[in-house]
C-alpha cells in the first residue's frame, strides 16, 4: 500500500478581493492536511469558517491564491482536468432539473460524464435499486420528498465511480430520518467500492461519525485529528455552570478545583480531568448555582476550548 496520502493540502491561503472600501477578506491561511485513501473527512466549523472555500479548492472550481493541493498523485495547479474525472460532489444547492423525471436527470449526468450508454444504463440500474430508486426512477423529482432527492443528487455523484466523493452540506433541510438513512446509503456504498470522503457540515453528530474531523475557525485549522481523540484532549468531562456574575463565580469555581475556568453564552465552563463528585462543589456554591449539567465531551466543547466560542446552536446541534 503507498504511503503517499490521497489527499495533501501544503500551506493553503486564499483572500477575496475587497469590495470598493471593504478590505480584502482571507478566507483560508496556510492549512495543511492530509487525507488517507478511504477515509471519511469532516470539515467542521462555523458559517465564515473557511470550509466552503477549502471544498471549492478542492473540487477545481477555485484557484488558490497561494499553496498546493494534490489528489491521487495530481498536481491540481497542472492537471486540474485531470482531477476533475476523480470527483463526485453532492452540491448544498440541489443540482437537479425540478421537471425532468429521475432517469432523465441521470441520464442527462451519465452522458456529462461521457459514459457510455450501455454501461449507462447498468450503473444506473444498480444505483437506483441500491438507494430505493427504481419505483421513483419516472417520477419528477419536483414531486419528490427532500430525502429522496438528495438520494437522486447522490446517484448523479456516483455515476462516474468517482474515487473521490465530496459532500457540501448534504442533509440541509433533512429530518432527521431522513439525514439517517441518507448517511446508511452512504456508507452501504463505501463498504462495496473504495471511495475517499471529503464533507462539510455543521452537524456534531455526522462530524462524530466521521473517521478524522478538521475543525476550522477564521480561515485556520485549529485542530485535526479522529473525534475520540479531539475529544480526549478536552478532558474526561465537562461542567456547565449558569449563575449570577459568571465572570467572578468562573474564577472561584477554577480556584476550587483547581482547573482553568471560561465563560461562553454567560455559562461557566471547566474541563475536568477525572470524574467528579458534586457534593462538596454543591455545598460549597449551590446558593449561587442556577443550573448545572456534567457531561462527557462533544465537539462542540472541543470548538469552545480552542475559541472560546460554541458553535451557534442550530449549526452545532442535530
Amino acid at each position: 500500500m503507498s504511503s503517499q496520502p490521497f489527499i495533501a493540502i501544503t500551506d493553503l491561503s486564499h483572500t477575496y478581493p475587497g469590495k470598493r472600501n471593504t478590505p480584502e477578506q482571507p478566507a483560508l491561511v496556510e492549512v495543511s492536511l492530509e487525507v488517507e485513501a478511504g477515509a471519511k473527512v469532516a470539515l467542521l466549523g462555523p458559517n465564515g469558517s473557511g470550509k466552503s472555500t477549502l471544498l471549492k479548492v478542492l473540487m477545481t472550481s477555485l484557484r488558490p491564491s497561494r499553496g498546493r493541493v494534490c489528489i491521487d498523485g495530481l498536481d491540481m495547479a497542472r492537471q486540474a482536468d485531470q482531477i476533475r474525472r476523480q470527483l463526485g460532489v453532492v452540491f448544498q444547492k440541489p443540482a437537479l432539473d425540478a421537471r425532468m423525471t429521475v432517469w432523465e436527470n441521470l441520464v442527462a449526468a451519465g452522458q456529462l460524464y461521457r459514459i457510455p450508454r450501455p454501461q449507462l444504463r447498468e450503473r444506473l440500474g444498480g444505483l437506483l435499486a441500491h438507494l430505493g430508486l427504481t419505483e421513483r426512477q419516472h417520477t419528477l423529482v419536483g414531486a419528490l420528498s427532500g430525502g429522496l432527492a438528495r438520494r437522486v443528487e447522490l446517484a448523479r455523484a456516483l455515476l462516474p465511480r468517482p474515487p473521490l466523493l465530496i459532500l457540501d452540506e448534504p442533509t440541509t433541510g433533512l429530518d432527521p430520518v431522513a439525514r439517517r438513512e441518507f448517511w446508511r446509503q452512504v456508507e452501504e456504498l463505501r463498504g462495496e467500492t473504495p471511495m475517499t470522503v471529503v464533507l462539510t457540515t455543521h452537524l456534531l453528530e455526522e462530524a462524530e461519525g466521521c473517521d478524522r474531523v478538521a475543525i476550522l475557525h477564521q480561515g485556520r485549522v485549529l485542530a485535526y485529528d479522529r473525534p475520540a481523540a479531539l475529544q480526549r484532549q478536552v478532558g474526561a468531562e465537562v461542567l456547565e455552570v449558569r449563575g449570577d456574575d459568571p465572570e467572578q463565580l468562573g474564577r472561584e469555581l477554577g480556584d476550587f478545583l483547581g482547573v482553568r475556568a471560561q465563560v461562553v453564552d454567560q455559562a461557566v465552563r471547566l474541563s475536568l480531568a477525572g470524574p467528579t463528585s458534586l457534593d462538596a462543589l454543591l455545598t460549597r456554591f449551590g446558593a449561587r448555582i442556577k443550573a448545572l449539567s456534567l457531561a462527557h465531551p462533544s465537539l462542540d466543547d472541543v470548538f469552545v476550548q480552542l475559541t472560546g466560542e460554541r458553535l451557534k446552536p442550530a449549526e452545532a446541534t442535530a
